[in-house]
């Protein structure tokens, strides 16, 4: 199922990387995520050293990711980048999604913030408009996440928000 979710987004993505390819990847991912066994069973390991977890699906030789992530509640996760573009779909719980950018001073801001629940999702094109943090709502967020890279071997950006700080890490 995971595999040939991959090779219809790969489909919706051939004409390139925009905002209407993101989404309709993003509408595929919405109705997949529903069908029963879709999301096996599998071990899931701490991300962004917090109670956040997650776990790949499936990397293909491309690059491109489909993740697992569940969201904490009890803390949002550091504002970060992933140095790709993305979609995130909500599967099961309700999640806190914060999109930051660098404003005309370079000062970091959230340009948006939305609460989203099951199959609803977000979509982010490449650097510098991967920037964001997210959290549970009243309990861990479920959320399938399809990267253009694989994500989980790239280092990223964490931004200390109070100092300023940014620092560079794998997840």
């Amino acid at each position: 199922m995971v595999a040939d979710f991959m090779d219809r987004a790969r489909e919706l993505l051939a004409g390139g990387v925009d905002d209407a390819s993101l989404n309709a990847v993003g509408r595929l991912l919405a109705e997949v995520s529903r069908e029963p066994g879709f999301i096996p069973q599998t071990e899931t390991k701490s991300l962004h050293g917090s109670d956040t977890t997650s776990a790949v699906l499936q990397t293909d030789s491309d690059g491109l990711t489909l993740m697992l992530g569940k969201f904490s509640a009890k803390q949002e996760t550091p504002v970060h980048n992933h140095n790709s573009w993305g979609v995130a779909c909500v599967v099961q719980g309700k999640d806190r999604y914060r999109h930051w950018h660098h404003d005309d001073e370079g000062q970091l801001k959230v340009l948006y913030e939305k609460e989203l629940g099951p199959g609803s999702f977000v979509t982010w094109l490449d650097p510098p408009h991967d920037i964001h943090s997210q959290q549970g709502i009243g309990g861990p967020a479920l959320e399938l996440v399809l990267f253009g890279k694989n994500t989980m071997t790239i280092p990223r950006k964490y931004y200390n928000l109070e100092t300023g700080e940014v620092t560079t890490a794998l997840p």
